[in-house]
C-alpha cells in the first residue's frame, strides 16, 4: 500500500499538507519548516519512504516510523497540533486551525490512521506547492 503526503503550503511557521489514499484526502498534516534537513528542527526531504509500525518509548505507544530517511533517524507520524509538538516528525490532524498555525483533532486523526493502515506501507512525500511568501493577489 502507498499513501501520499502532499505538502501544500510551507514557510517559516511550518509546512501544511494532506495525506491522500487512492487519490482521496484523509488527514491534514503539519511538519516543521524546511531547514536544510537539520535534526529536530526541519521537515524531512521529499521522497518515497517505507513506514513500519513500532513501539515508541517516548510516547509509550505504537507509532509509524519512516525508515531510511537520509541524514535522519526516528522520524515518526504522531499526535500534535503545532510545530512545537514535533522534532521533525509528521503530525496528523482532521482539519486546519482557522486562528493558529496549527492542525486540529490530532488524536482522532492519529487513532483513525492507526486503525486503517497496515503494519507496513510506503509514503510518498511531495514537495510544497505554494511557498508562504507567494502573493495571492
Amino acid at each position: 500500500m502507498n499513501i501520499i503526503l502532499q505538502r501544500l503550503v510551507g514557510g517559516d511557521g511550518g509546512v501544511f499538507g494532506v495525506i491522500l489514499k487512492d487519490k482521496r484526502p484523509l488527514f491534514t498534516t503539519l511538519e516543521p519548516p524546511w531547514r536544510d534537513n537539520q535534526r529536530d528542527v526541519s521537515c524531512i526531504p521529499p521522497g518515497v519512504y517505507k513506514c513500519k509500525k513500532s513501539f515508541s518509548n517516548r510516547f509509550q505507544r505504537e507509532l509509524f516510523e519512516l525508515i531510511d530517511v537520509p541524514g535522519r533517524e526516528v522520524i515518526k507520524i504522531h499526535i500534535g497540533n503545532s510545530v512545537v509538538n514535533t522534532l521533525g516528525c509528521i503530525l496528523l490532524g482532521m482539519s486546519y486551525s482557522l486562528s493558529d498555525y496549527a492542525i486540529v483533532n490530532s488524536k482522532l486523526a492519529f487513532d483513525n490512521f492507526m486503525v486503517i493502515m497496515p503494519n507496513e506501507f510506503t509514503i510518498t512525500i511531495n514537495d510544497v506547492i505554494v511557498k508562504e511568501e507567494t502573493s495571492w493577489v
